[in-house]
């Protein structure tokens, strides 16, 4: 049976080779909406075939969402979470056909997961024109999703990756139209009058779909991605976006399966390691409950350690630098009074750059905040450097309204 994964979608940065409004002045925006076909609410069933509804989740298509306004050629211009990140579970598809079982020697089929995304360069509309565009483009993927599945509903295997692409474009295309007819259905008689002869209209840049299944992301759990559109393929300049889907199987990310294997030969737990997981255990469950703010951190390092418990299985030095901060918490949880050495902050350095990697535009911003705490504590004190840690709230907390990634808005 193929896994359940822990899937995370990030949108990276979108970068301009070229704005094509003139030094400074390109102002984009992005609308993005994710989906999946998954064992959540599909299945194939005898006499039906692939039956469900897909998962769509979307955000905000506002003027400015991505937070700068006056774009050069050479930015790099950071997607924030709200918009270009998606966290969830990629479920496998259940087949409860038993002769289809037999036919395919399988008991599912690998789900289908990904983003639509359209870049966006501000001109003339006014504020509702680009919610209304956005709000049609929602629609439109959500429907197209639909007949992209509906179309491998009596299949005899899984979609390959080309099906994929070839039914995806159904998406594309489906959401450009419909958003320009509820632009100009939106506009008032002056409005039509004037954007279809002086007016400055708003320029769509591009549109992808991305996406990815559950049986890549098991051979390869990191897939970059991009998509560059320039010259002709382009409405408005020269604009590059990349992102990366992450997959990871449902693991135990306790303590034990974050720092127990030795990287020099995997070796079981000695005597200081298990010494440091009752310490780490016994703080967890008492003392960490005085730092009211080490919640915060504590989240974000949650979030991210799936991420780092495959780096590690891959990178010795990843390893070896957990397993050496694994001891020194034994010796600062026994004695707060010892002081944070050289050597510790090395390793501390070690794994903020393994989680920074290819993250999120909001990890690799706590990640920075967290290296310049770590700046701070050469020869500090341990139970110092936790008031220091508590007093300093993570920055990039996801705005009141938006989307969370554990709580997405489902259509």
């Amino acid at each position: 049976m193929r896994p359940t994964l822990n899937l995370e979608t990030v949108l990276q940065e979108l970068h301009c080779h070229d704005e094509g409004d003139g030094w400074g002045n390109a102002e984009p925006y992005i609308w993005t909406v994710f989906f999946k076909v998954d064992g959540d609410n599909f299945a194939v069933e005898a006499g039906s075939g692939l039956i469900g509804s897909p998962t769509i989740v979307s955000s905000s298509g506002s003027h400015g969402n991505l937070g700068d306004t006056d774009v050069d050629a050479g930015y790099d211009v950071p997607v924030p979470d709200a918009v270009g990140r998606w966290s969830t579970k990629l479920k496998p598809i259940p087949i409860n056909d038993a002769v289809l079982r037999s036919l395919l020697g399988a008991d599912d089929v690998p789900a289908i997961a990904g983003v639509v995304v359209s870049v966006m360069e501000e001109d003339g509309w006014p504020d509702s024109l680009a919610d209304t565009g956005y709000a049609a483009f929602v629609d439109a993927v959500h429907l197209a999703v639909v007949k992209v599945a509906a179309s491998f509903q009596r299949a005899l295997a899984a979609p390959t990756p080309q099906q994929i692409k070839d039914q995806i474009e159904v998406v594309k295309e489906s959401a450009a139209s419909s958003v320009r007819a509820a632009v100009k259905n939106a506009m008032s008689g002056w409005q039509l009058i004037w954007y279809g002869t002086f007016g400055n209209n708003d320029d769509s840049v591009g549109t992808e779909a991305f996406t990815t299944t559950t049986d890549e992301l098991v051979d390869t759990p990191a897939i970059n991605f991009s998509r560059r559109w320039s010259g002709d393929e382009s409405g408005d300049g020269d604009w590059e976006l990349r992102g990366v889907f992450r997959g990871f199987p449902q693991v135990d990310c306790s303590l034990e399966s974050l720092f127990a294997v030795n990287a020099a030969g995997g070796s079981p737990q000695d005597a200081a390691q298990t010494g440091s997981f009752e310490a780490m255990r016994a703080f967890r469950e008492g003392g960490f409950r005085e730092f009211p703010g080490l919640g915060a951190w504590w989240a974000e390092f949650t979030t991210a350690s799936p991420a780092l418990a495959d780096i590690a299985a891959k990178r010795p030095e990843v390893q070896d630098a957990l397993n050496g901060l694994l001891h020194d918490a034994g010796t600062w949880l026994g004695d707060q009074s010892a002081p944070i050495d050289g050597a510790a902050r090395e390793r501390l350095d070690t794994v903020l750059d393994a989680v920074s990697g290819d993250a999120s535009a909001h990890t690799r911003r706590v990640v920075r905040q967290a290296k310049r705490l770590v700046e701070r504590l050469d020869g500090v004190a341990f139970g110092d450097a936790l008031r220091m840690a508590s007093e300093l709230k993570p920055v990039g907390r996801t705005p009141r309204g938006a989307p969370r990634p554990e709580e997405p808005f489902v259509v």
